[in-house]
């Protein structure tokens, strides 16, 4: 064990029998179950409302949760010499869930409504506190959309242009025409709806559901990672972990239709939901997400390597369009 760890965990009330590395972690095994040691980045005055939210959570939900531990100040972080934060939570010892495998894949989105169910109108004191945000997606599609702009209008003045800048020009405008109509489909009726269904049963989101934080574990299968839960619509993680799931397929409809059907055995999307759903694959945002990358790349991070995001991008967009296409018919 190297001495950081031995420090930190001193300042909790346990009894440290053997430890390990983990990914990113510190794993250890006490008497109290096997505990695993994290950096902490995010904002400190999230953990409580975090921890208290998470183990309402656990109530509900049929398998063990990654619950954070509090040290023997009762405080849910520690610091170590440098002044970096740190938390204990348990840990879940499982497989990730493997995206080119397609019967996990639909468990993992079954599982997902029954952690969503879990995840609605807390039922302690403060839980109000879970209300009131309103989704903003039409002003993240603003801002990126600003951005694509941006990035456009800078490769065009640029008169030196790379084979990249070439490729980024021949497509942005492509690109900026399904943003427009990603931002179509979410009129004011259906945000409206989505507003008034989201505050009327207080939904909750994992907020980084994503195929590393579904574990397949001896007691079912489970979530970790929950450091950006918060109010949000439940679609967004619904999406979140269909959309690398559904590249790494070649964007196939069938998976696609098999993960939503099981996640709607468990609980059913409104009309609204799946107009956001299909406005978030519809919404270019890989293709965003190379121009942020361009925009604010590093002297460390070639040039081809933007260019071959681009390539495998474009290479796979024919494929994403038949399954748009497909997908258009579940909003109507």
């Amino acid at each position: 064990m190297n001495d950081r760890a031995v420090s930190l965990f001193e300042k909790y009330d346990v009894t440290i029998e053997k430890t390990r590395k983990g990914r990113g972690a510190i794993i250890a095994e006490t008497e109290k179950g096997t505990l695993e040691l994290v950096e902490y980045s995010g904002p400190i005055e999230n953990l409580a409302m975090e921890e208290r939210l998470l183990k309402n959570v656990a109530k509900r939900f049929a398998c063990p949760l990654d619950l954070i531990l509090k040290t023997s100040e009762e405080e849910l972080f520690c610091t170590d010499y440098e002044g970096k934060k740190y938390i204990v939570k348990r840990y879940i010892d499982g497989a990730e869930c493997n995206v080119l495998e397609e019967s996990a894949c639909i468990e993992a989105s079954s599982a997902l409504a029954r952690l969503h169910v879990a995840m609605r109108n807390p039922d302690f004191e403060g839980g109000d506190e879970v209300g009131g945000k309103r989704d903003n997606l039409l002003e993240d599609f603003d801002r990126r959309t600003t951005e694509l702009i941006r990035t456009r209008n800078y490769i065009r003045k640029n008169p030196k242009k790379e084979e990249f800048e070439l490729m980024f020009l021949h497509s942005c405008d492509r690109y900026l025409e399904q943003a427009a109509l990603a931002c179509s489909f979410l009129d004011g009726e259906c945000l409206q709806a989505l507003g008034k269904k989201q505050e009327a049963e207080r939904m909750m989101v994992h907020g980084n559901c994503t195929h590393h934080n579904v574990l397949f574990t001896k007691q079912g299968v489970t979530f970790v990672n929950f450091e950006k839960m918060g109010a949000h619509l439940q679609t967004k993680d619904i999406y979140l972990f269909m959309r690398k799931i559904l590249e790494k397929n070649d964007w196939s409809y069938e998976l696609g239709r098999e993960m939503l059907a099981a996640y709607e055995k468990e609980l059913k999307l409104e009309k609204a939901e799946k107009r956001y759903l299909y406005a978030r694959f519809l919404y270019p945002e890989k293709f965003w997400k190379i121009a942020n990358g361009y925009l604010n790349r590093r002297k460390s991070v070639p040039a081809r390597r933007q260019q071959e995001k681009l390539e495998a991008f474009e290479q796979k967009e024919e494929k994403r369009q038949l399954f748009l296409n497909k997908w258009l018919e579940t909003c109507r």
